[in-house]
């Protein structure tokens, strides 16, 4: 399992605006030559960590996008305990 997995597969809910590295970008996944931001895997039994930022309005409650989103990480890697962060929301003002 791959950090970049989970992190497209995250990136592919439609609530979803972006990574979030959290505070002091501590939620990111170290490889060589480059970094996934806003996704940390530790090593099992430690937790799946996910940040994001989401789109607000969303068409559901921020509770249940962040069910989601644990739902859509453990089709990645599993069923480890997953957390998500929902480090900010961004308005949607509707515009393309």
């Amino acid at each position: 399992m791959e950090p970049q997995q989970v992190a497209d597969a995250v990136l592919a809910h439609p609530a979803v605006v972006r990574l979030d590295g959290g505070p002091f970008g501590t939620v990111a996944s170290y490889l060589p030559g480059h970094r996934v931001v806003g996704v940390r895997l530790g090593v099992a039994p430690e937790p799946v960590e996910v940040a994001v930022v989401l789109r607000w309005p969303s068409a559901a409650p921020l509770t249940e996008v962040a069910a989601q989103i644990v739902d859509v990480v453990r089709a990645v890697v599993g069923e480890r305990e997953v957390e998500v962060t929902v480090a900010d929301t961004e308005l949607d003002t509707g515009r393309g």
